[in-house]
């Protein structure tokens, strides 16, 4: 459990430094970036993640930094499966769907990366059928595994796992409250611009709490493993 914890945090951890130390790179280099593309994007919505990391230096250093997160959110959905399998509160059927939920959005995700700063049809498809399925794919399987916990809450493990399962929810739940936004974006504004805009503040609120649970996640594969070793 502790090495399933320290790949969970990592795999928190590189997507919200790649996404914005990729977009600063871009900015400091002056290069694939024009100057309305650059802002606060969680307040203005300049920028979408995507167009803030698809070209210039930061390309590079987003893929270096998101290629092996593929790998580490593989690992974790499987730390995750195994864990819920040993639980009597899961069902293995369930425990499965969560992974694959899980396994399809890094699968995905790797689809987008190996399309992002490339031209032609098929890849604007894969660039944007893969940023999609990692993003529903990741938010379903974090939104079944709080539907599996949250109901034993206060019992699992003497109650030590409330405080991580607790966290997951808000987070899971912001998630979804910003999904709903997003696809009543249409009600608040008609104009194209702010639309878009509106988007692209959603797209960074949206992958910041998504990228977060899995420090839950970690936070729960620690505390399970502290109340076994006390218990």
């Amino acid at each position: 459990m502790k090495r399933s914890a320290k790949i969970a945090l990592l795999a928190g951890l590189l997507p919200v430094i790649a996404a914005h130390a990729a977009y600063l790179v871009n900015i400091a280099a002056g290069d694939g970036l024009e100057p309305r593309y650059i802002c606060m994007p969680y307040l203005e919505g300049c920028v979408s993640i995507s167009r803030a990391s698809r070209s210039g230096p930061g390309l590079y250093l987003f893929r270096a930094l998101m290629l092996p997160c593929t790998v580490l959110l593989l690992l974790s959905w499987h730390a995750v499966r195994a864990w819920l399998l040993e639980r009597p509160e899961c069902k293995p059927r369930r425990a499965t769907t969560i992974f694959l939920l899980g396994a399809v959005g890094a699968l995905f995700l790797v689809f987008y990366l190996t399309a992002l700063g490339t031209e032609g049809e098929w890849y604007r498809w894969m660039r944007r059928y893969g940023v999609t399925f990692y993003f529903s794919g990741t938010a379903l399987a974090q939104l079944l595994l709080v539907a599996v916990l949250w109901p034993h809450r206060r019992e699992m493990n003497g109650g030590c796992l409330l405080g991580p399962v607790n966290a997951l929810m808000a987070l899971v739940s912001l998630q979804w409250v910003l999904g709903v936004l997003s696809v009543l974006k249409h009600v608040f504004f008609s104009d194209p611009e702010l639309v878009d805009r509106f988007e692209n503040i959603i797209e960074w609120w949206f992958a910041l709490p998504m990228a977060v649970a899995f420090f839950a996640i970690a936070w729960l594969f620690r505390r399970s493993r502290l109340s076994t070793r006390t218990g």
